[in-house]
């Protein structure tokens, strides 16, 4: 009966252990799917958020990123905050709401305006008064536009705006309909290189960028250099000053952050997947310090680029191990100037109080009055000299206890040695009282003589 018990109750432990093994694996092995929103078909955005998914079902399969098209960042943020997207890619200037964080930092994107050759634009400020193509509304290139000129001195009432698909840009200034056309996009992009090699179009110089970093700190100083849309006739002819921004991957708090983990470290380590399948990707820089940018990274993002972060500790041993031995010199060179201060403050309160005991003999010793003044002169010398020491910190407080001690010691004995000699016959006031003193001055050898009285006195007694 026993072992019918034990044996069912192995069993029903092998169930459950099998069951908890399952819900584990589905929980760590279920595909995760991710809606991510690009940009328009053909776009930058589009075609790299498609080989990014790629990359992704090959490097991590249970991670499956659905692309869908949008009209570029402004909508993408809109379905990133209604739920419809759980990743999105923004341009660096766009406004990331309060839930929104980052997860990368991309490919940069350079601020181009085409002109038609040989009608006077050769500037920004040139597009007063001229007819300028602009992406559909939802575009951060539309949004920027409109800022870039403000820095120039135009607005809205200044330059008029036309909206231009991306596809119908070329014939638009091929004929004439636009003056001009603004888009933020990648270097080396297929889409400016089919408009300058086969329309009569030129790049126009943006040029103030540090300037421009004052109201707009996301843009940076960008270039684009000769030959970079052609060589045969170069386009640009030479290197183009112009303004650029960041390409970013964001977003919300409802993604898991592990799955935020495995995507960002598939952009980093899987580079060369991703160039192979996107040349854009190529352009993704390093990123030494993400927490500097300013923008909120997700956690699952900085749990990735704090990977090979050393504790605090070890990152800083060397500086902090030179500090201690630094600091323990330091220590040891003001113990030793400590001690030998204090050394020489007791050498110094010790002569005080072998002067003190000096004196003291000299008032035991002391044979007449004058004598025992010289010893109480000197003792009230060596008192002030004492507390002249105290007050320059020659002596410590602590001396001036053992000090007083031998000071009042040398007090009594003095005043002692006085009564002493006041009650010594030498010592006493001599008085003519009959008697005539005889003797030196200095009190030895003193002797009273009877002498006779003078003859006035003697009249004066009759």
């Amino acid at each position: 009966m026993r072992h019918k018990i034990a044996s069912g109750l192995i069993a029903a432990s092998l169930v459950v252990g099998a069951g908890f093994a399952w819900l584990w694996h589905q929980e760590h092995r279920s595909e995760r799917v991710l809606v991510l929103a690009s940009g328009p078909r053909l776009s930058e955005y589009h075609d790299f958020a498609q080989a990014l998914s790629r990359v992704v079902a090959a490097l991590e399969p249970r991670l499956n990123i659905r692309v869908i098209e949008t009209f570029g960042s402004e909508e993408n943020m809109t379905l990133l905050a209604d739920g419809t997207a759980q990743l999105a890619l923004v341009a660096g200037s766009t406004m990331l709401d309060g839930r929104a964080s980052v997860v990368d930092f991309l490919f940069p994107e350079m601020f181009h305006l085409l002109a038609r050759e040989d009608i006077g634009i050769s500037r920004v400020a040139d597009l007063h008064g001229r007819v300028v193509g602009l992406p559909p509304m939802g575009s951060t290139s539309r949004t920027m536009f409109w800022r870039l000129i403000q820095h120039y001195g135009l607005d809205q009432w200044d330059v008029k705006a036309m909206t231009i698909e991306p596809y119908e840009a070329e014939h638009a200034l091929r004929t004439g309909a636009i003056d001009a056309y603004f888009v933020v996009i990648a270097l080396g992009s297929p889409f400016i290189t089919g408009i300058l090699s086969r329309t009569p179009t030129q790049l126009v110089p943006i040029d103030q960028a540090a300037a421009l970093r004052l109201t707009l700190p996301e843009l940076r100083a960008g270039e684009i250099p000769t030959g970079t849309y052609g060589g045969a006739r170069p386009a640009p002819p030479s290197d183009l000053p112009t303004v650029a921004e960041r390409t970013l991957l964001v977003t919300t708090p409802a993604v898991d952050p592990d799955d935020i983990y495995d995507l960002t470290r598939i952009i980093r380590e899987g580079r060369q997947e991703l160039v192979a399948a996107e040349l854009r990707a190529a352009l993704i820089e390093p990123v030494e310090d993400p927490f500097q940018e300013g923008l909120p990274i997700n956690a699952g993002a900085a749990k990735y680029f704090r990977r090979d972060k050393p504790l605090f500790v070890v990152r800083y041993a060397e500086t902090m191990g030179f500090l201690l031995s630094a600091g323990m010199l330091i220590a040891s060179t003001l113990w030793q100037i400590k001690l030998r201060s204090d050394r020489r403050a007791k050498n110094r309160a010790d002569n005080h109080n072998a002067k003190i005991i000096e004196l003291t003999e000299q008032a035991q010793n002391a044979k007449n009055r004058r004598e025992l003044d010289v010893v109480r002169q000197d003792l009230v010398a060596t008192f002030k000299l004492v507390f002249a020491d105290l007050d320059e910190d020659r002596i410590t407080p602590t001396a001036i206890q053992a000090f007083t001690l031998a000071w009042y010691t040398a007090i009594q004995v003095i005043d002692h040695r006085q009564t002493i000699l006041s009650d010594e016959p030498g010592e006493e006031t001599p008085v003519r009282l009959g008697a005539r003193t005889v003797g030196g001055g200095d009190g030895r050898g003193i002797e009273r003589r009877p002498v006779p009285p003078t003859s006035g006195e003697a009249e004066a007694a009759a």
